[in-house]
């Protein structure tokens, strides 16, 4: 864990961000929700920082606000040269998911695992 956060846990695993979000908007106050989300946007500035693996598996549900944020890591990530993927989704987020298209831009996998070694292959 690099600081303490409360709306997304986020792992450094060189040169891997790891970023999971833990609730909807509602569940935090909204200006947190801003401020959080930016410093994990700044942490791309980091040069030993590379990819971005969204892992959902601590939630079934995300509205906009998050999901906002989300994409721009992903946009980051390879706008910066890296890549971006997501994993762990359950059902009803793949269906989000599927629904908003963030499927089509960047690849989901079962599992955190799947995801590594998808980024690790294609680097």
């Amino acid at each position: 864990m690099l600081e303490n956060f409360e709306v997304f846990e986020v792992e450094l695993s060189t040169p891997n961000l790891i970023v999971i979000p833990l609730g909807s908007t509602l569940q935090f106050h909204y200006s947190n929700v801003q401020v959080e989300s930016n410093k994990v946007l700044r942490l791309f500035n980091s040069p030993e920082i590379k990819n971005v693996i969204i892992d959902f598996s601590k939630v079934d549900y995300l509205d906009s606000v998050i999901i906002n944020s989300i994409i721009r890591y992903l946009q980051q990530a390879r706008q910066t040269g890296g890549q971006a993927v997501c994993c762990n989704a359950s059902e009803n987020m793949q269906n989000i998911l599927k629904c908003i298209r963030v499927g089509t831009l960047w690849p989901l996998f079962d599992t955190r695992e799947e995801a590594i070694d998808s980024i690790t292959t294609n680097s």
